[in-house]
């Protein structure tokens, strides 16, 4: 059956010999990426707290469905109130939007953030100047380390989707000697797959500039982890909402005041901003429907629901287009509903992951991963085939080959790959097992 006719102006693959079927190209892509192992995996990784604690919190797998399902919709609403601009705009396909929402977190290490910062200290210490990055992660599984033919490496996808995943399109600026600005701390590609980059950026002029795909993709994101960490971990009693509510007469809580205090503190809003916004956010606030701790009973959960329902319906309708303004995103949101979504992460922030109960885990998970790599970067050095995992057999034929001297960025990066793609328990189940603390078993699948 062939393909239906398509205008999108980026759908070529570098691989143009695949069958056609009766799909679009994005279609074609979000399906490949559903069904790689990559994808299955987020289901043991870490979105803020692991996967393996009792309580049953978003992991990264049901994190990216959500911000799929809420990319997608957004997407066919922009096009539906925003027809003529988003063809000005250059296009807007939420099947490629979808796929790229799919794909945006498959980088992420085990442990989530905290591993991340390590593995780029680790990477960075051991001569690779560009070090690792989730979304630069993300990009290279697509590419390269992701099996779907065996005459290319990666999923062959559209240079559409490729970019819409790139929400830092841009390699790490390591000329930085600040190391402070956004180019260092964020980018979407490491220097190995700069061809890749080109690829998938030709016919895309604007230098360090998101597709509009990537730009609904990076706020569905923004939206999702805002709404549904809220609900983990006020579920889980961690985030006392009941507590920041102004009460009927109008008074400020004081837990909301001590939580205002200690944002500004940290500098993520400044107190100007904070007074020109506190009318509002109290009223925001207000507008919630929660009085009381959470207990669990069904009318509590369903009271919950409906308001993480109207949230997000909320902050999807607060995006429009604006024609092409220079360097800003065409993707604008409501100013006031922006600082909402910034206040909602706040509260992640400082009552979930600066919570010194978290503290603790992330110091050991950090031992985990240092052990890793090393243990992983000598047997790269050595070609060790019997501790590299077969699916990295092809990676470490053609990486640098030598033991002596300082390790080659090639063999550093394939460590980093190794390290990164384990699920949280697979990390930690081999870690014992390579320290000699537990056997496992010799049925275990090690990896991929």
């Amino acid at each position: 059956m062939s393909a239906p006719a398509e205008n999108h102006r980026h759908a070529r693959r570098h691989d143009e010999g695949a069958k056609e079927d009766q799909r679009l190209s994005g279609q074609r892509d979000r399906d490949r990426i559903l069904y790689t192992s990559a994808f299955q995996r987020l289901a043991g990784v870490t979105q803020v707290v692991g996967p393996l604690e009792g309580y049953v919190f978003h992991n990264r797998l049901t994190h990216t469905l959500e911000v799929a399902q809420i990319a997608r919709r957004l997407a066919e609403k922009l096009k539906a109130d925003h027809g003529g601009l988003v063809e000005e705009l250059g296009g807007l396909d939420p099947d490629v939007v979808e796929a790229a929402s799919m794909a945006h977190d498959l980088g992420h290490p085990p442990f989530g953030h905290i591993a991340e910062e390590e593995l780029d200290r680790l990477a960075r210490d051991h001569n690779l100047p560009d070090g690792f990055e989730g979304n630069a992660q993300s990009f290279r599984i697509l590419v390269r380390l992701t099996a779907h033919r065996d005459r290319y490496k990666g999923l062959n996808l559209t240079r559409a989707t490729l970019n819409a995943v790139l929400k830092y399109p841009w390699k790490r600026d390591i000329d930085d000697p600040r190391r402070q600005n956004k180019r260092y701390r964020k980018y979407g590609y490491y220097r190995s797959d700069e061809a890749d980059f080109r690829f998938a950026r030709e016919g895309f002029t604007e230098e360090g500039k998101k597709s509009l795909e990537a730009e609904v993709m990076d706020y569905a994101d923004a939206v999702a982890y805002s709404v549904h960490d809220l609900d983990d971990f006020y579920r889980a009693g961690l985030i006392p909402l009941d507590r920041l509510i102004p009460t009927e007469r109008g008074r400020t809580p004081r837990e909301l005041d001590a939580f205002l205090g200690r944002w500004v503190a940290r500098g993520r809003v400044t107190e100007d901003v904070l007074a020109e916004r506190r009318e509002q956010l109290e009223s925001f606030l207000a507008s919630l429907p929660v009085r009381d701790p959470y207990t669990g009973t069904f009318d509590q959960r369903a009271l919950l629901r409906t308001c993480t329902s109207n949230l997000i319906k909320e902050f999807v309708f607060a995006a429009r287009l604006e024609p092409e303004r220079g360097v800003g995103d065409r993707l604008q949101i409501d100013p006031a509903l922006q600082f909402n979504i910034e206040f909602l992460h706040g509260l992640v922030e400082d009552y979930v992951i600066i919570n010194p109960r978290l503290g603790t885990q992330q110091h050991g998970q950090r031992q985990v991963i240092r052990n890793l790599f090393e243990v992983y970067l000598e047997a790269v050095r050595e070609r060790d085939r019997a501790l590299v995992p077969p699916l990295f057999h092809r990676e470490l034929d053609e990486a640098a080959d030598g033991a002596e001297g300082p390790p080659h960025p090639s063999q550093v990066r394939l460590a980093v790959d190794i390290v990164a793609g384990f699920t949280d328990n697979q990390a930690l189940g081999m870690h014992r097992r390579l320290l000699g603390v537990s056997p496992g078993s010799v049925t275990e699948l090690l990896h991929g």
